[in-house]
């Protein structure tokens, strides 16, 4: 995490567009997952607010395109709130946007 953090701190130091979106959503649909914790117990990551944070360049090489990182994971599960595991997701992305009208 903190390696793809200072890769796309030194990139959006060479773009003129870069961005920090920060947000949350409400899952209404997830494929049911659950773990075993240490002790035995089946533990159920259904937490329904998820947290997101995404890092990059609105125009990456090209128009309409937009490249960088993004994390999702639960805002109440999981540090700093408890120490519950929970569902996250880091990534890199690069994505094409397509605007109707206008």
């Amino acid at each position: 995490m903190k390696i793809t953090l200072i890769a796309l701190i030194l990139l959006t130091g060479c773009s003129s567009n870069p961005y920090l979106k920060v947000g949350a959503g409400y899952k209404f649909n997830e494929a049911k997952i659950s773990h075993t914790n240490d002790y035995g117990v089946k533990q159920k990551f259904d937490d329904p607010i998820s947290s997101r944070i995404e890092l990059g360049l609105s125009e990456c090489v090209f128009k309409n395109i937009s490249c960088g990182a993004t994390h999702r994971s639960q805002w109440f599960s999981g540090a700093p709130f408890n120490n519950d595991k929970e569902y996250a997701v880091t990534e890199f992305f690069i994505d094409y946007t397509y605007r109707f009208g206008g």
